[in-house]
């Protein structure tokens, strides 16, 4: 009851406050101007209200407006360790772009419910801080999707059973978007499935 009449006050001074500016005005070209801004604030008066009781704050969080800074990097490296500081930092940025791109690759193939993705560089200590690193090996554990029915197994007669594990097509399938996607040779790839 209390928010209501909060804003039933606040529009009527801001309604009074327009009425107002509009009599003080000299002239017609400027009422179009005063009649915009009070809509404005009429339009927050409004809201204030709505958002107290949906409990969500007026000023939102949002990633471009939040002010932070980076706590996992050093404030002053010593001689030297400021560039391997700034390569370091770029080869963790990449690897984290690669992991959420190829992840998104994996789970894109039929039969994939999960991906692990794990990626070794190159070392290469050498060329600017923003230098792309060398991707040394892509290392991929699939999930698969629980499946209902299970494959027909093949059976031998008159031979002592083993358990070769063959490799399903999608583990193929993945290996070629991967190498496809990051032009990287199929050798440098393992895919498993556990």
């Amino acid at each position: 009851m209390q928010t209501l009449q909060t804003l039933v006050r606040n529009l009527a001074m801001i309604l009074l406050l327009a009425t107002f500016l509009e009599m003080l005005l000299p002239n017609k070209s400027m009422r179009g101007f005063v009649q915009m801004v009070m809509g404005l604030f009429v339009i927050s008066a409004v809201l204030a209200p709505i958002t107290t009781f949906l409990h969500t704050p007026l000023a939102m969080d949002i990633p471009a407006w939040t002010a932070t800074t980076p706590q996992d990097l050093p404030v002053i490296a010593t001689e030297g360790q400021g560039s391997k500081i700034g390569r370091d930092a770029v080869q963790e940025q990449y690897r984290q772009i690669l992991v959420h791109q190829i992840q998104a690759l994996a789970l894109g193939t039929k039969g994939v419910e999960n991906a692990l993705i794990d990626i070794e560089f190159e070392d290469g200590g050498e060329g600017a801080v923003t230098d792309q690193p060398k991707i040394a090996l892509v290392s991929v554990t699939l999930t698969s999707v629980k499946e209902e029915i299970q494959p027909v197994q093949p059976i031998t007669i008159g031979q002592s059973p083993t358990t070769v594990k063959t490799q399903s097509p999608k583990v193929d399938e993945v290996r070629e978007r991967i190498a496809a996607f990051i032009s990287l040779s199929k050798d440098k790839i393992i895919v498993q499935e556990s």
